[in-house]
């Protein structure tokens, strides 16, 4: 079946995803720098919630990107190419990064503050609060710079490859 007509909704998918994937992670990191100012235990768990919740969104279009983009590369003839590959091997390994180095921070924040993170089995007690100076010294990490350098910056290589095809 030839998509070549429907090419340009196909990319327009693509996009999309990508914004939704961004959108979904940019609630998530604006929540990784606002927890540092929080020290109302009640709002750090709100605001976890959120978090947790965008990554929904960031979920869904994680799907819609990979399926529109890997579609819109077959019709396009794109890979055959070699910038197409390099964006998809960065985006895994920026994705393979970034997935547990964010979730054991945002999981230590939980247990810091007496919330069960969602990879506690439901026989597992419930964690036992820290005190504010442990909860202080973990809010004080610069994991939330380490993220954001990460995830930006292999946004912004993949966004080069994307759209400038240099080879």
């Amino acid at each position: 079946m030839d998509l070549t007509p429907y090419v340009r909704w196909i990319v327009f998918l693509h996009v999309l995803g990508a914004f939704a994937f961004a959108a979904g992670h940019g609630v998530s990191m604006v929540v990784a720098f606002k927890l540092r100012r929080e020290t109302d235990r009640g709002r750090m768990a709100a605001l976890l919630d959120v978090s947790a919740t965008s990554l929904n969104l960031a979920g869904i279009g994680l799907l819609v990107l990979l399926v529109a983009g890997i579609l819109a590369g077959i019709v396009l003839g794109s890979f055959g190419r070699a910038w197409i590959w390099i964006a998809l091997v960065l985006f895994i390994v920026v994705g393979g990064a970034m997935t547990p180095f964010g979730a054991i921070y945002f999981n230590k924040i939980r247990l810091a503050i007496g919330m069960r993170p969602r990879n506690l089995k439901p026989e597992d007690p419930d964690p036992v609060p820290a005190s504010d100076a442990e909860l202080a010294v973990l809010l004080a990490t610069r994991r939330p710079e380490a993220l954001l350098l990460i995830g930006a910056g292999g946004f912004l290589v993949i966004l080069y490859f994307m759209y400038f095809r240099p080879f």
